[in-house]
């Protein structure tokens, strides 16, 4: 091996590193000094950052050419000695570092590709392994970076021993791994420090992360059309994310606190007027913490020393003791200040608003002014202007402002474009009320900031929980189904979210307020969050709209998880019929057993149950007996456990396979639905009635007559009877056990029959001819069987219901011979634990003042007019009485549709199931359930206060062809018995006539 050659090319490599190429690119098409700017570093990134694309592009397609060419020649003298080629990018990269002032990294990089691309690959693949664990350890960014970065670098040697197998290629490669490492270390990163001297815009998307929330928000509100003051951000800096374990203090921070000249030039050159140098710090005007106050904000700024001074200062007001004490009582990490420069605004009149009442999150914008700027106003130094505008109704509103005169620094035109103003950014942030920052300089509103309203949180929603529960309800109900609802929910999000639902509290999933079950929407929208489906998803929530498609790449973590989903989806018909035949049968044969019930008779057209109504008086009014009592309320809700998982993945189920497979409703066979058959089998029964009272007389058949034609037939009744034994586990509200089932009301449902007879045109409805294709067949059968195993679970869990409530009135029994009650219906007042305490302490006690004051307040809630949506734990205050939609310019309230059709009518309000509906009424509920099937079968039309297509009452309505619509909101209240109405079942609109 010739030894000069090996010199000649060692010296030809350190020249070759020693030429400022990289540098000679940035001047040529940037004319810019690589070695003045940034770290100094004369490097590709570098190249990039401070010269530019073109400069970049040059610069590494010159590196490129570097690090091909030692090799090549290496390779091209010595082809039987390798190593020697890898050996010859170690003096150039050396030259590249001590004369060139480059990392070399991108030299040796194709320099190894070009000697061996299979160990150049595997070593780039293990680089990048190495990045994506560091960044699961340390969170994105340079930190994670670099980490990777000399990782790939030590470990390339070992990939030239698994695809070489050459000691001497090794240990060529491991100097050259060495002396990248070692240079790493020593340099300086441009990449880092151009972050943290980068200019962001507030008409760039801007990441909270890096540029704070205050700035976040205020970028997201510019970029859709909000007067919003042009702002730039020096971002937060890396150094503090990755010391924060350290604790550090101010002084540990001066060094790290200084900014280039050319940052400050840069804003000068940007905001040449005066300026505000206001805090933007992650976790600052965030969903769950303000931070108000904390921070500081300077300004007016005139000078470059004064702006370099603000900067400084509004940093290390990140570090002050009362701000380190806020997020600790907050459990907010400590990371670093981003710092939002804007042009000061000379303000006319400045202030605060909120685009709800903050107290109980009413309908009301509270607005503050006071002249000149709004710091003046938050910083509660002066009495401001205040004024509350409520907005209930658009009436309402107008009013408000019409008589609101001008005060002394806000004008009626000034007033309401900050009423507008307001409202659109909280329809612009899905409904979450706002607290807003504005001013106004005599010609325009400007948005200076705008957060969340913390203590208005969580958010609770109507929109699923007034069908799961509607109504008002008793604290016996909700004190039972609260944890079965709350329970088999967290178990569904447990199986999507798996590991990342750890933190979430799914206890707290739905509450009650004014006696009506909400649901989490803050909660369920974190959930929604996480699972990547889209930002409108908490909009779905508040406001009844359209959720929208899910983006892909945000869904892509969750695919996992919806996977067991479906696969316990799919699973679940399988699952049932074994729990069915193991579990649930026997459980109810047993509690028929118990409660000394009848035994199976026949009954729509196979064996069913009879369902003989429980005697209400206790036999045995002891604590030994009330034991047993509590024991089988203790065993029936135990049972009421896997019923309710069926019964909420069912449907779920249903509703995806139906939108995947694209079946219509109406294809659907719903004939085995116990609110469908039930109302068959009394059709069927009515039927018989009437052929018997009109086989008797020619005449017109009169109630009076079909009464007295029913009380003398003992097959009638008895078929009669048969009906209630096998639905009269039915009641109106199927998940209320505070509500009589059928089977305790029978004179109800007996008049209805007479009813039902007495209407010539009671004829059954045939079954429908479809017409469907093979493909549509398909289809279908996909969705049919569920459809029947859905009405099984329903069945089974109204059962069990009816028997838990049956239970507690035996309970009840034994309490009002004991005088522990003092009238029916008291026990549902107490919660099931007072129950629990009661009958296991065997003492003596006496509700009546816990049952006097609930059942008074459950009165009063029931007639209180029930907000969709409550913004934190308190009901706001009613300040109007019941909306009186005739005095709407258009009259036509706006509905879902759920079965299509037009009648017009005259209103009658169906407060129960038990209302008399009369003759050719347009029936007005406040929801459907169930028991309501043979009241809803009697209308016209339908009007339903909550619902969507797959309620109840909609199955009910588009298979007698009801035309009807749901979710008009205070339709009981809005409305009034007799009124005129037009009801469009395609539109879903309901329209007054009068």
């Amino acid at each position: 091996m010739p030894l000069p050659t090996i010199a000649l090319l060692l010296a030809a490599s350190f020249s070759l590193g020693a030429l400022p190429l990289t540098g000679w690119a940035v001047r040529v098409f940037s004319r810019r000094d690589l070695r003045a700017l940034g770290t100094g570093n004369v490097g590709v990134s570098a190249a990039f950052i401070h010269g530019g694309k073109l400069a970049g592009i040059a610069a590494v397609l010159a590196e490129i050419a570097r690090g091909i060419v030692p090799v090549l020649a290496g390779r091209f003298c010595f082809p039987d000695a390798p190593a020697i080629a890898i050996a010859l990018l170690i003096p150039l990269v050396a030259g590249r570092y001590a004369i060139a002032r480059g990392g070399g990294v991108t030299n040796a990089v194709w320099g190894l590709l070009v000697f061996s691309p299979p160990m150049a690959v595997s070593s780039g693949i293990w680089g990048l392994l190495v990045w994506g664990l560091a960044q699961r350890w340390w969170g994105e960014g340079d930190r994670a970076r670099l980490f990777a970065s000399r990782c790939g670098c030590l470990c390339t040697p070992i990939w030239v021993w698994v695809w070489r197998q050459s000691m001497p290629e090794f240990l060529a490669a491991a100097g050259l791994a060495l002396l990248l490492a070692a240079i790493n270390f020593s340099q300086g990163d441009d990449m880092a420090l151009s972050k943290s001297e980068q200019l962001f815009s507030l008409d760039d998307s801007l990441d909270a992360a890096i540029c704070g929330d205050k700035a976040a928000k205020l970028s997201q509100l510019k970029r859709a059309g909000f007067n919003v003051p042009a702002g730039f951000i020096l971002p937060s800096k890396e150094e503090g994310r990755g010391k924060k374990e350290e604790g550090r203090r101010n002084e540990e921070n001066a060094d790290r606190l200084l900014i280039s000249n050319s940052v400050i030039q840069n804003l000068k050159s940007k905001i040449q007027n005066r300026k505000i140098v206001r805090s933007s710090a992650a976790g600052e005007d965030g969903d769950i913490s303000s931070a108000a106050g904390q921070y500081q904000s300077i300004g007016p700024v005139f000078t470059e020393a004064e702006l370099l001074d603000a900067i400084k200062r509004c940093r290390q007001s990140y570090w002050t003791s009362e701000a380190v004490a806020y997020r600790r009582q907050r459990q907010l990490p400590d990371t670093q200040m981003a710092v939002l420069i804007q042009p000061y605004i000379d303000s006319e009149v400045a202030g605060v608003m909120f685009s709800r009442n903050p107290l109980d999150g009413g309908s009301q914008v509270i607005i503050e002014a006071l002249p000149g700027g709004a710091e003046a106003v938050v910083g509660g130094q002066s009495t401001p202007v205040h004024l509350e505008i409520d907005f209930s109704t658009p009436e309402s509103l107008e009013k408000k402002i019409t008589e609101i005169k001008n005060t002394s620094i806000i004008a009626q035109s000034l007033l309401t474009e900050l009423v507008k103003q307001s409202q659109a950014i909280e329809a612009f942030f899905h409904g979450i009320p706002q607290d807003i920052e504005w001013s106004w300089d005599g010609v325009k509103v400007w948005i200076l900031q705008s957060r969340p309203i913390t203590n208005l949180q969580p958010f609770w929603t109507r929109t699923i929980a007034a069908e799961v529960i509607p109504g008002a309800i008793r604290p016996l109900t909700w004190s039972i189904n609260r944890p079965l609802t709350c329970g088999v929910w967290g178990e569904i999000f447990k199986v999507v979210l798996g590991d990342r639902a750890s933190g979430l509290k799914f206890n707290e999933t739905a509450t009650l307020l004014g006696s009506h079950a909400y649901f989490n929407a803050t909660l369920l929208g974190e959930i929604f969050r996480m699972m990547g489906l889209p930002e409108q998803g908490l909009e779905f929530l508040l406001r009844g709209q359209k959720m929208g498609k899910p983006p892909l790449g945000k869904i892509v973590p969750s695919l996992p998880g919806l996977w067991r989903l479906v696969q316990r989806e799919r699973a679940l018909n399988a699952e049932f019929k074994g729990d069915r035949t193991s579990i649930f049968l026997p459980a109810l044969q047993s509690l028929e057993k118990e409660e000394g019930r009848g035994k199976k008779e026949e009954g729509r057209g196979k064996k069913e149950e009879e369902i003989l109504m429980p005697n209400a008086q206790c036999s045995m009014p002891d604590y030994q007996y009330l034991m047993k009592l509590l024991e089988r309320a203790e065993q029936i809700q135990e049972w009421l456990k896997p019923i309710t998982y069926y019964n909420i993945l069912g449907p779920i189920g249903l509703a995806i396979r139906k939108a995947f497979f694209r079946v219509d409703d109406g294809w659907l066979d719903n004939d085995s639905a116990p609110e469908i058959a039930s109302v068959r089998a009394l059709q069927q029964l009515a039927q018989k009635l009437r052929q018997a009272a009109v086989s008797q007389s020619d005449e017109t058949v009169s109630v009076a007559h079909l009464a007295q034609i029913f009380a003398e037939s003992p097959a009638l009744q008895a078929e009669f009877k048969k009906w209630l034994d096998i639905y009269g586990y039915l009641s109106e509200v199927g998940t209320d056990i505070a509500v009589p089932t059928w089977q305790e009301q029978p004179e109800i449902y007996q008049k209805l029959l007479i009813s039902m007879a007495q209407k010539a045109e009671t004829n059954l409805v045939e079954k429908r001819k479809l017409g469907l294709t093979f493909g549509q067949k398909w289809r279908l059968d996909k969705c049919q069987e569920r459809a029947i195993v859905k009405n099984e679970i329903s069945e089974i869990y109204a059962r069990l219901l009816a028997h838990l409530r049956w239970t507690f009135l035996e309970i009840e029994g034994c309490g009002l011979a004991m005088q522990v009650f003092q009238e029916s219906g008291d026990i549902f007042y107490l919660e099931f634990g007072e129950i629990q305490q009661w009958i296991r302490s065997g003492a003596s006690v006496s509700f009546k003042d816990t049952i006097r004051e609930r059942r008074d307040r459950l009165v009063a809630d029931r007639d209180r007019p029930i907000p969709p949506v409550v913004y934190g734990n308190l009901l706001p205050n009613s300040q109007t009485t019941a909306i009186k939609l005739a005095t709407s310019a258009t009259n036509i309230m706006q509905g879902i549709p759920a079965s299509i059709g037009r009648v017009e009518g005259f209103v009658k309000i169906c407060r129960t199931a038990s209302t008399d509906l009369g003759e050719n009424a347009i029936a007005v509920v406040p929801y459907t359930d169930a028991g309501w099937a043979p009241l809803l079968l009697g209308a016209t039309a339908i009007i339903a206060e909550v619902g969507g297509q797959l309620s109840h009452g909609a199955i009910i309505a588009r298979e007698y062809k009801i035309p009807a619509v749901m979710n008009i909101s205070e339709a009981t209240t809005r409305l009034r018995d007799g009124q005129k109405v037009r009801v469009d079942g395609y539109l879903g609109t309901v329209e007054l006539l009068e």
